[in-house]
């Protein structure tokens, strides 16, 4: 077992590292030369592991995945087209087999695997240059020599909508490392700056669903801080964080803003109303607010606090719903509003059968341009432009996996993360599960408007199966800080 761990180890390193960077021939099929990597990763895995426990008769738990599994395999078997939806769609690749490798990875980590401070390090390395790059390409610096004229394409992720994918696991796994370490400890301020270029790279890509990423981000770190006054102190920090990264982006706006290679957008336009500076003032205040309740003894009210929580976000529902209401048309989210209603048609046409199991794994594409009707109807909408998903990662499993694997995929990840959401046991244990909870439940909320790609779902459910580890009753040897101050 203890080979299969140090593979496992090995692996994670080469995805945190090598694939975030692999570019075969630039920006171009890009997407397909990262899918095939994985795939050629993920099967040398698959295998070497499997030999490893064989030889020492390990016995392989599927537990909760075995879901996921069962309603993926029922899926792949009725499928329209088995070779695509085995190996995935070209430029994507994420077909069973993609999802196998990740499962397995899953079931591995799940049995218990430790993570020591300079491995954790070094799976942080690469995204913080992929970052770095990102922040760089945005100004027209290309230090690989590598650009796309229309600015859609960045770092070495590649376009936009991936990149964002990319930074709704990097970045919240980033902020959740820095909210458990030792305040003002050198790992604090090393995790700080990884967050802060993290953040920067995220205002600056261009894409408005990062308001999403950071929404998600900061509202689980609310809820979660309303638990104690330490937990609460360690959120506002990380507010504070945001903050900083905000002003900074007014900043180089400022003094660079000519250079800057893509169109205004809301996250950019928020940044440069002073947002940063206000934001800082306001945690700084709230921050001396509660240092001051702490030190005359006011005690901590938690269910108070998150049942005013709750009805803020009750309340924030029901504004951001009406505004939609009012705005939703074809053309919202940058065209995803046509596709969303075009999918969710295709998806009412489906016969009963292909409702309940789907059309196939990375099979869209394949059953929409394959329908007469539906044919006909993308290629005057999109024209040349080949739609792949609905833009949408609940929608699309929707098509490709029917109510079965909609359902599946959502309890399984529902499970994992309502558990960790719930740890109450010691410290190492809760700062565990917050880096785990972060990441999985930001990665959801982009899903809203994202797609699974291979620089993201990958290591999601890496990140799940340790979740699924820390969760457990003798899940007690967990490397992590005890102590944040």
């Amino acid at each position: 077992m203890e080979k299969t761990k140090k593979l496992t180890l090995l692996y994670l390193l080469l995805l945190t590292t090598v694939l975030p960077l692999y570019m075969k021939d630039g920006f171009y099929k890009l997407g397909e030369a990262k899918g095939v990597l994985f795939m050629a990763l993920g099967g040398v895995f698959f295998v070497v592991s499997a030999v490893l426990m064989l030889i020492s008769k390990t016995p392989f738990k599927l537990g909760l995945m075995g879901v996921l599994l069962f309603s993926n395999i029922i899926t792949f078997l009725l499928s329209i087209d088995k070779k695509t939806a085995l190996l995935g769609l070209d430029g994507w690749r994420m077909g069973l087999l993609s999802l196998l490798f990740s499962i397995f990875s899953a079931c591995i980590i799940s049995n218990g695997i430790e993570f020591k401070k300079i491995f954790v390090i070094a799976i942080l390395i690469v995204p913080f240059a992929v970052c770095i790059l990102g922040i760089l390409g945005r100004f027209g610096i290309y230090p690989l020599g590598v650009s796309a004229d229309d600015g859609s394409f960045l770092s070495t992720i590649g376009n936009i909508n991936w990149f964002t994918a990319f930074l709704s696991v990097f970045v919240p796994l980033g902020g959740s490392i820095a909210a458990t370490r030792k305040r003002f400890s050198l790992e604090f301020f090393l995790s700080e700056i990884i967050v802060i270029v993290g953040l920067l790279s995220l205002l600056l890509q261009g894409s408005e669903s990062g308001l999403l990423i950071i929404a998600g981000t900061y509202l689980l770190l609310l809820f979660l801080g309303l638990s104690d006054r330490e937990t609460f102190k360690a959120f506002l920090i990380q507010l504070f964080t945001l903050g900083i990264a905000m002003a900074i982006v007014y900043l180089l706006m400022f003094f660079f803003g000519k250079r800057y290679t893509y169109d205004d957008n809301l996250l950019i336009l928020i940044c440069q109303n002073h947002s940063g500076i206000i934001l800082m003032a306001a945690v700084f205040f709230i921050y001396r607010l509660s240092r001051f309740a702490e030190e005359v003894n006011l005690e901590w009210k938690e269910k108070l606090y998150k049942k005013i929580f709750y009805v803020m976000i009750l309340i924030g529902v029901a504004v951001v719903s009406v505004l939609l209401y009012k705005t939703y048309s074809d053309d919202f989210g940058n065209g995803r509003g046509i596709i969303w209603r075009m999918s969710f048609d295709m998806y009412k046409s489906l016969s009963p059968i292909r409702k309940i199991v789907g059309v196939g794994q990375d099979c869209f594409y394949k059953y929409a341009y394959s329908d007469p009707s539906w044919s006909e109807s993308f290629i005057n909408v999109f024209g040349g432009n080949r739609l792949t998903n609905a833009h949408n990662m609940y929608l699309t499993l929707l098509i490709e996996g029917g109510v079965m694997g909609l359902i599946s995929f959502i309890f399984t990840f529902g499970y994992v993360l309502k558990n960790l959401i719930m740890i109450k046991d010691t410290d190492k244990k809760k700062h565990a599960g917050l880096c785990c909870a972060l990441p999985i439940f930001v990665y959801l909320i982009n899903g809203l408007v994202s797609f699974s790609t291979v620089v993201s779902t990958p290591y999601v459910f890496m990140i799940l199966g340790y979740g699924l580890y820390v969760i457990k009753d003798d899940s007690e040897e967990i490397t992590q800080d005890r102590e944040r101050e």
